[in-house]
Parts: C-alpha cells; sequence; structure tokens
C-alpha cells in the first residue's frame, strides 16, 4: 500500500522492500525470451518489481502532497540549471510547485503562482512541462477557453519560461515566448534549442514549435516562431484533463506520444514528410505550415497487451527503454524500444491517479498523483 497523504520523508523512509540491482536496457540486460527481431528481453524491470507486479515490492516514499501547494499535478522534472529541484505542474490553478532539494532532508517547497499578470494565460491549465539545457524550459496549457477577456477562444499553445526560479513567476514577466496555434496542448518535449514537439489535442496532431530567438522576460513579439503541425487528424483526444505525455529521442528523430484516447503509444519518424499548406488563424506573424506525408505508427497496441493498457498519459524513455503510465488502471509498464512489454506493476491507485513521471540520477522515479495531489519517490532498488 502507498502511504498516506500526511506521511511524507523526505529522508526515504520506505514501505516496502524491492529486490534486485539497477535496470538495464533491454539490449543488454539478460533473460530467457526474446522478441520477433532476436532482441533479449530481461526477466522483469527492478524498479518496478522486478517481475512480481505488485506495488508492496517497491519502496514508494511520499515526497509532497496538497499542504506543500500541489493541486491536481500533471507532470514533474528536475530542472538541469537547479540542483535537486523538481518542478511540478498544477492544472487546477495555473501554478507550478518547486521542491527543493527533493528526497533529502533539506527538502523545502515553494509554489509560484500569478493571479494578476497573465498566469491565467501564459500557464492556463498547464498539462506537461519540459526542460531544454539552454536556461529555459516550455510547458503545454490544456485550454482552450477565454483565459483572458481580450483574447480569442482559441488564443492558445505552448509557452517558453526561463529556468531560473527568480525570475521565473508563472504570468507575463517571466515568460520568454509564447506561440498560440495549439489549444489543449497536453504533453510537451523539448527538441533541442527553443524548439518543443506539442501533442496538440484542439488538432489531432502531433505539432513541432520553435520559438527560435525568445523575446525576453515579459517581452511581446512572437514573429520568428516556427509551427509544424504532422499527422493532423491521426492521433485522439481524451478530454477530462487528461496529460498526453509526449518524448522525443535526438539520436533517432523519433517523437514517442501516449494517445490515451485511443489507447496506444504511437511513434512518429520526423525525419518524413513534406512541407505543405498554411495554417491558421495566424496570431503570432510567424512560419505556420502543416507537414504532409510523415510516417505515424502504432508502437505498442495497449488492447494487445496482457495485462492491457486502458489509457496511457505518460511516457518517458529512460535506461532504454519506454516506460508508461496508464490513467485509467493506475499501472506503470515498461517496454523494450521496439515495443515488447517488458515488465509491469499495479500502483493501487483509484483510476485518473497516474499522470506524468520522471527519473532521478540515481535511479528513482518520481511520479504525480494527480487525484490525491501528492508526489511519490519510488527509490531505485
Amino acid at each position: 500500500m502507498l502511504p498516506a497523504c500526511g506521511q511524507s520523508d523526505a529522508d526515504g523512509e520506505e514501505t516496502g522492500a524491492a529486490e534486485g540491482g539497477t535496470g538495464g536496457t533491454a539490449d543488454s540486460a539478460e533473460g530467457t525470451g526474446g522478441s520477433d527481431d532476436g532482441e533479449m528481453m530481461p526477466t522483469g524491470v527492478p524498479i518496478l518489481g522486478d517481475g512480481t507486479h505488485d506495488v508492496d515490492n517497491l519502496e514508494v516514499v511520499l515526497v509532497a502532497g496538497p499542504a506543500d501547494g500541489l493541486n491536481q499535478p500533471t507532470d514533474l522534472e528536475f530542472n538541469p540549471d537547479q540542483e535537486g529541484a523538481l518542478w511540478v505542474t498544477n492544472i487546477a490553478d495555473f501554478s507550478m510547485v518547486v521542491i527543493g532539494d527533493a528526497g533529502k532532508s533539506t527538502q523545502g517547497t515553494a509554489k509560484v503562482r500569478d493571479e494578476f499578470e497573465g498566469g491565467q494565460h501564459f500557464l492556463a491549465k498547464p498539462a506537461a512541462l519540459a526542460f531544454g539545457t539552454n536556461g529555459a524550459f516550455a510547458t503545454a496549457q490544456q485550454e482552450d477557453g477565454y483565459t483572458q477577456p481580450d483574447t480569442p477562444f482559441d488564443f492558445m499553445g505552448p509557452t517558453l519560461w526561463t529556468s531560473d526560479f527568480y525570475d521565473f513567476t508563472g504570468g507575463h514577466w517571466g515568460h520568454l515566448d509564447m506561440l498560440h496555434n495549439s489549444p489543449l496542448s497536453s504533453g510537451i518535449a523539448w527538441a533541442g534549442g527553443n524548439a518543443y514537439w506539442i501533442y496538440d489535442g484542439a488538432h489531432r496532431s502531433l505539432t513541432y514549435y520553435d520559438f527560435v530567438a525568445d523575446h525576453g522576460l515579459g517581452g511581446t513579439d512572437h514573429s520568428d516562431g516556427v509551427v509544424y503541425r504532422f499527422v493532423e487528424g491521426e492521433v485522439g483526444y481524451q478530454g477530462g484533463q487528461v496529460p498526453h505525455h509526449v518524448e522525443y529521442d535526438m539520436d533517432s528523430g523519433f517523437v514517442y506520444a501516449a494517445d490515451a484516447a485511443n489507447g496506444r503509444i504511437v511513434r512518429l519518424d520526423s525525419s518524413t514528410g513534406t512541407m505543405g499548406s498554411f495554417i491558421g488563424p495566424d496570431y503570432d506573424g510567424g512560419t505556420q505550415r502543416r507537414w504532409d506525408g510523415a510516417v505515424l505508427e502504432t508502437l505498442i497496441e495497449g488492447s494487445s497487451l496482457d495485462p492491457l493498457m486502458k489509457m496511457p498519459s505518460g511516457i518517458t524513455l529512460h535506461d532504454g527503454m519506454i516506460f508508461v503510465s496508464d490513467h485509467e488502471l493506475s499501472r506503470l509498464y515498461a517496454f523494450s524500444m521496439s515495443g515488447q512489454l517488458l515488465d509491469w506493476v499495479d500502483m493501487g491507485l483509484p483510476a485518473g491517479s497516474l499522470v506524468g513521471f520522471t527519473f532521478a540520477d540515481d535511479g528513482s522515479l518520481y511520479f504525480a498523483d494527480k487525484l490525491g495531489s501528492r508526489v511519490f519517490r519510488i527509490n531505485a532498488p
């Protein structure tokens, strides 16, 4: 069983006893089976319980809860420019919680929310965040309504922010740039520089955004932005504020996404296709085009798995594997890069709990519990 809210232990006392060593890649781990392409499969993945499928075999620690400012968290990621700082998006009140020295005895939390200078627009219903390595990060806003009284209904898209905690405000004066062609943005992944991949819920697409040169803190010039909309209408959108997380593999150029509405993991080959027609409306004055003919494939079909995967939401590439969370069934899965199921564990949480998750440098896994407004850590074995 997971610890109840209020039993947070920053020093890392565990609630179970996981077995095994560290997780290996699908290509190098020993195993007893193989995939159709000859890939050797491990018998289990230690961070998920090493084949036991039981949360009681994991060391699970409550890191933060509602008293720390969490309010329906959707995603979390460590800031590469702030050692040990875990940044968490709250979809319920357009805010961010920063957990400093996460998991240590010196852990502390700070909530950033801008109620007066545009926070309801720039950080409206954030579903996901992604850090770059250039002093910036971006958020995907799962919003398609009137976020400001003087803006059009569909005036929404990803926001670029400074990763400096002392300059980040969660509103106009803390943002570096914003582009407005993807309402219901539900997932985001860094693609190098100031470029990001977005799960575009309004257009049922995977959309490439490049802010190019940001306009600086509190600016308004978006005219150098680049937007390429891939595979429009080829992925689904699940309502109810369910994040559809995205990962980008810079080595292969593949974009991996959790298509929650269709119960599958898709993979886009971003090197395929050609530039197509203009798309609108154009609120920013930049480059906005469709990208035609790109190859999208279903890498993992949830209904064909045993046990099945019903509503994938979180996705992370780690240690040569694809990790996925199921929003409806509250399971965590590990797959090989070719899509073969390696291991899974039932986290014993109510439906609607699991969303985004991330790995720390020490191999531990941090995950958000949206329904309970909590963040947990699974200690590395």
